[in-house]
């Protein structure tokens, strides 16, 4: 199978570079594992903002209906329940629908491969009932399954109290917020403020010292500053952040940077979201944890990169969409993440890992 454009991952970021790639006449493929294009987006039904001009502010599952139907009547070719499994020597992807396998020989790819969830350990901390703030998201707004009744959500993120603010909205009691620093690190004051009119008790400078339980969650010890209270649960949702997934990255044989403001260990890319390697192009998380609206400036940064290498864009034309897409970037994006973006651009060229992962 031949391709112009493979893009891995058909979340947010991978469908908005495929928009941008497709719109000029580029043939694309996206392969996904899941069964549905999308991403987190389908499970989310928060209201997104702030995004890019081009599209209002709405809620995820909204917005995931809105891309792709952007892309249908376009030169992209969706494989669903795909998966790639590794690259061949003449460069050719290798992937995999779980019966077959077969190479997929693409001239340009964008890799758009999302974050994973980090847990947060303590004693017990794989009872049944213990998750990932995710893991509680998919399961009540995907799966339309209650996993639990009383719960506690252990950070303070903004993804932390949407979670919390969604788990109350279909009936689960929220007994408390557990945050091991001073203060909450929720940015969107707004929601922090709707839990405090909910009346959620938001414990800092604490941490779960033990859960119990038969078989599941029962009881939690929490450690607050000067003492110890055990509360009844049968639901604990993590909040450890999340980190870009590199599997891919290393595959490829990229190059590799460290910024804590993006999420730690971040392939090194230049302004056009170009990799170490030519062909190689990023987007989305894979290119530093960030919001909906950056996600979405990411994937069409890359595909604009892509058309501009394939010439079907003129550089000049490139130049000045690319241009404004970074300044849009900059007004959207936290100032701290935007930051660690512009000093992991400066060190493109003197990667701190080099030709580790391949052989």
């Amino acid at each position: 199978m031949k391709t112009d454009v493979l893009i891995i991952g058909g979340g947010p970021a991978g469908l908005s570079a495929a928009i941008e790639t497709a719109s000029r006449g580029l043939d694309v493929i996206i392969i996904d594992e899941t069964s549905r294009l999308g991403g987190q987006l389908n499970q989310q039904t928060q209201v997104l903002r702030p995004l890019p001009p081009i599209y209002e502010s709405m809620r995820g599952f909204e917005l995931a209906y809105k891309l792709t139907g952007q892309i249908k009547d376009s030169n992209v070719r969706p494989l669903l329940n795909h998966r790639l499994v590794g690259f061949y020597a003449d460069g050719s992807a290798g992937i995999t629908d779980e019966e077959n396998v077969f190479p997929v020989n693409a001239k340009k790819i964008i890799v758009a491969s999302g974050a994973a969830e980090k847990a947060v350990a303590f004693p017990k901390w794989t009872l049944p009932g213990i998750m990932t703030i995710g893991a509680a998201q998919t399961l009540i707004n995907r799966d339309f399954v209650l996993p639990g009744r009383e719960a506690v959500i252990v950070g303070s993120s903004d993804f932390a109290i949407e979670t919390a603010l969604q788990l109350m909205g279909v009936g689960i009691q929220v007994k408390a917020i557990v945050e091991q620093q001073s203060g909450a690190s929720a940015k969107e004051q707004e929601k922090v403020s709707e839990l405090t009119r909910k009346r959620i008790p938001v414990y800092f400078n604490s941490f779960i010292k033990e859960a119990r339980g038969n078989g599941q969650v029962e009881q939690i010890d929490v450690a607050l500053p000067d003492e110890v209270i055990t509360l009844n649960v049968d639901l604990v949702c993590m909040d450890g952040g999340r980190a870009p997934i590199l599997d891919v990255f290393y595959q490829l044989g990229c190059s590799f940077g460290y910024q804590e403001e993006l999420g730690g260990w971040v392939p090194q890319y230049n302004n056009r979201l170009q990799t170490g390697r030519e062909d190689v192009f990023l987007a989305g998380n894979a290119a530093g944890i960030s919001t909906h609206g950056p996600l979405l400036l990411t994937g069409m940064i890359a595909g604009i990169s892509v058309s501009e290498e394939l010439q079907a864009i003129r550089t000049e034309e490139a130049n000045e969409i690319r241009e404004a897409l970074w300044k849009e970037l900059q007004l959207l994006e936290y100032s701290e993440v935007y930051s660690g973006r512009v000093k992991h651009l400066e060190n493109f060229t003197s990667p701190v890992l080099k030709d580790q992962f391949i052989s």
